[in-house]
């Protein structure tokens, strides 16, 4: 189970919302895309308590877009996958996506031994056939590189398809077992191995150097819970 990944629920899962204030629209919203088998998405999770997972869902009720963060059962989850693969997308939504350079992007991404996975609004309008999408949403994702050593092609590819495309690129790119980072962060960064950076983990959040991830040494990390 990693942030990010998709949660799919029993359709009559009882769910803890954690915002009192939620309208209840939004949360009739959320049982309704439970019931059509839409998955929500792992989150932050705020302890390490095994029978109850945190997750977020994003629906639109009468225009308005809530992030609606709950808690179940774990036993409540039938599976967990991976998010959307960009790959998937991109052959299922040709229309949506006629900019080259995101599929040139694609594909080098196979030939360097990386995996690209899509989060926020546009894996939502794929999910739930309801209209996220706005012009001003960036294409979020989520890079997991099976090979470290095409760490620096990976980045170049990533600044390379940000100069090219039409859609903005945002997201974050796994260097660490245990840690995802901010890949334009990264970018700022790298590879000034001194530099800190964020560090987004299952359950926490912490600053740290860049030789620490990419030395898989963290020993020394002072990590604080999100």
């Amino acid at each position: 189970m990693d942030r990010h990944d998709l949660a799919y629920l029993h359709p009559v899962a009882d769910l803890h919302f954690l915002d009192s204030s939620l309208p209840e629209p939004a949360r009739q919203k959320v049982y309704q895309l439970l019931q059509q088998s839409v998955p929500m998405t792992i989150c932050r999770q705020d302890n390490d308590d095994a029978a109850q997972v945190k997750l977020a869902i994003n629906c639109l009720v009468e225009g308005c877009k809530y992030r609606v963060a709950c808690l179940v059962e774990a036993d409540e989850i039938q599976l967990i996958t991976r998010p959307l693969s960009l790959h998937t997308l991109l052959i299922e939504r040709p229309q949506s996506f006629q900019d080259a350079a995101l599929h040139d992007f694609a594909k080098a991404l196979v030939t360097l031994n990386c995996e690209v996975y899509v989060y926020g609004s546009y894996a939502y309008e794929y999910l739930t056939q309801e209209a996220y999408v706005r012009v001003s949403s960036d294409l979020d994702l989520v890079l997991y590189p099976q090979d470290m050593s095409r760490l620096a092609d990976i980045l170049q590819l990533i600044q390379k398809t940000q100069t090219l495309s039409a859609v903005r690129l945002d997201g974050e790119i796994k260097i660490h077992p245990d840690w995802h980072v901010s890949f334009n962060e990264l970018l700022m960064i790298y590879p000034e191995a001194k530099q800190s950076i964020i560090g987004k983990a299952l359950q926490h959040v912490d600053m740290l150097k860049l030789e620490q991830l990419l030395e898989w040494n963290l020993e020394d990390a002072n990590c604080t819970e999100a």
